[in-house]
């Protein structure tokens, strides 16, 4: 959008050019759309999707392209994922071989091993706890419940029983701010500022962050 467009501003005739207030979220709603789909033709595939939008319609989207083979989150279960933490967790590398044959082995969809591959962008080799996070993401559905279940599966202090549990804060802040980061949703003030607020809870707890530390804070927003 150039600058003699934007609100306020004149047109080159010296007009008020009113700009509606939903123009931006809408911008910013096609342009992640457009960047998850990796369309072919760009304009084409534009055309076909505010066509879609003005008409109310399914829009021409990734999920909604994959909707009838899209991996299902249910395919993953906290159990199988501790399970494939069991097994994988004690390295912090595994090989796509290594992880695919567990995750046969735990009977889980091929599809979906395939679309998380595909979000974390990974290779033949992969940083474990990465994958991890990933995981917890497709249990929790948002940043806070993904941490949730961060904690449980990797709880610290076996006598903290759901719904508490903890997990020391550095490897809370890599899987908060890994998981933020794909999220691309939350800013660097937000995460600064949840981090720094954790920090002072977890000096008082042995340098753990507890579930309860967050789950119903007014003050610490994960995303």
């Amino acid at each position: 959008m150039s600058a003699t467009n934007m609100p306020g501003s004149k047109g080159r005739k010296g007009k008020n050019i009113n700009i509606p207030p939903e123009l931006p979220e809408i911008l910013k709603q096609f342009t992640k759309d457009a960047i998850r789909t990796q369309p072919a033709d760009l304009i084409e595939w534009a055309t076909l999707y505010f066509s879609a939008l003005i008409q109310g319609q399914a829009l021409p989207v990734k999920d909604n392209l994959e909707k009838a083979t899209a991996p299902k989150a249910m395919d993953l279960s906290p159990p199988s994922l501790t399970a494939l933490h069991t097994q994988l967790g004690k390295s912090s590398k595994v090989t796509k071989k290594q992880l695919e044959e567990t995750w046969k082995s735990c009977g889980l969809s091929p599809d979906l091993l395939k679309h998380i591959l595909s979000v974390g962008s990974f290779g033949s080799e992969i940083e474990w706890i990465k994958f991890f996070a990933l995981g917890c993401s497709y249990l929790g559905g948002t940043i806070k419940n993904a941490m949730i279940h961060a904690c449980y599966i990797l709880n610290a202090d076996s006598s903290l029983q759901p719904p508490d549990a903890c997990v020391p804060l550095d490897t809370f802040h890599f899987i908060y701010t890994y998981l933020a980061g794909v999220d691309g949703e939350v800013s660097k003030t937000q995460m600064e500022r949840a981090i720094a607020q954790l920090e002072t809870l977890a000096k008082e707890n042995g340098g753990m962050v507890k579930v309860s530390d967050f789950i119903n804070s007014r003050k610490i927003r994960l995303g």
